[in-house]
């Protein structure tokens, strides 16, 4: 799914709101916390609190710039917006953040209602005890919701928590709950819905595809190109001929022609260690974007098969001209994008029959 799909009903969410009592706008501050499980224990995290409104994606964004990848977000709320909601889960996962329930002395630990799908952006997500994570059926601020714009609105929100790793049989929940109350999950069905990933990452799973042509081909999506919103698939393949020699597809989902009419470089990063791809060839135009052929260096694909099981892989694309993706919304340039690694060596193996 990508952030497109979200945003093509943006003027029916845009009047939608998750909650039901007078909160003060939410604001965000850095703060050194103590969570049982994580390691460590102490670490600096942003506490967001207060209710989501339709500006505290971008505020979030504003103020988080300098935070690492792997920051913990502590999130304590109400509710709020709907769409805002998404919008700053869609932030949270872009600069790959975590998510956990705080409380402050002014604001419980609550996560409610839109709260829950701000929540389900965290990559890793984890519910602390005496928290409560609830969530109702959305409902319009002025006006009432039509059962076909009930539809749709499921849909997104479906679309929305599969891109996110999270159950969508947690739209069960909501939409057998009443606007006017609360259904607050337990911590076995957090997990069993992943919303809360007890340690796993949310990041997409390799899996191993046969071609139209019959052969092997490992692949894996990430759906949230940082500074953009152009989803990049990667597909790992033998090189005809060469033993233990493996190839990279990429793909971008733009139709910038003149975005991809040079040669572009492409590197992967894997911890500090930065491993340039090498060019095989040009950018083809290919269902909707372009996809272009690299080959993997010995030493890449020594660190991929040897990657521990909480390795993320960057991917780091250079252009001459930031491509524009197909909503028409301006990159920027490089473009990142970020991947897990989980089943992608027993997909390495299979591939060098190993």
């Amino acid at each position: 799914m990508r952030k497109a799909s979200i945003r093509l009903k943006t003027a029916l969410l845009a009047s939608l709101t998750c909650v039901t009592v007078h909160a003060w706008g939410m604001s965000f501050e850095r703060q050194e916390r103590c969570i049982e499980g994580l390691t460590p224990k102490c670490q600096v995290m942003i506490l967001a609190t207060g209710q989501i409104d339709k500006d505290s994606p971008k505020q979030f964004k504003s103020f988080a710039q300098t935070f690492p990848r792997g920051t913990w977000v502590a999130v304590s709320s109400p509710g709020g917006n709907l769409v805002g909601g998404m919008q700053l889960g869609l932030a949270i996962r872009e600069l790959g953040f975590n998510t956990t329930i705080g409380n402050s002395d002014y604001s419980p630990p609550d996560c409610l209602s839109a709260c829950a799908y701000a929540f389900a952006g965290g990559v890793s997500r984890k519910l602390t005890p005496g928290s409560r994570y609830g969530l109702h059926q959305f409902r319009g601020s002025d006006q009432a919701i039509n059962a076909e714009d009930t539809q749709k609105i499921s849909a997104t929100l479906a679309k929305y928590l599969d891109a996110m790793g999270v159950d969508r049989r947690l739209l069960d929940y909501a939409q057998m709950t009443t606007s006017d109350k609360v259904t607050v999950l337990t911590l076995a069905q957090a997990q069993l819905l992943k919303v809360d990933t007890a340690g796993q990452t949310s990041y997409a799973r390799w899996k191993v595809e046969v071609t139209p042509d019959s052969k092997l081909l490992a692949i894996n999506s990430s759906l949230f190109t940082v500074g953009s919103q152009i989803p990049i698939t990667l597909g790992i393949l033998p090189v005809p001929g060469q033993n233990n020699k493996v190839a990279c597809l990429i793909y971008y989902k733009s139709n910038d022609a003149s975005a991809f009419s040079a040669s572009n470089p492409q590197h992967f990063e894997i911890g500090k260690e930065i491993y340039p791809l090498i060019s095989a060839g040009n950018w083809q135009e290919k269902t909707g974007g372009y996809q272009a052929t690299f080959l993997i260096p010995d030493n890449l694909l020594i660190a991929l098969l040897q990657a521990p099981d909480d390795t993320v892989i960057t991917l780091s694309g250079s252009f001459s001209k930031p491509p524009q993706s197909n909503t028409t919304t301006a990159s920027t340039n490089p473009l990142t994008a970020y991947f897990g690694v989980g089943n992608l060596k027993n997909s390495l193996q299979a591939l060098l029959k190993r």
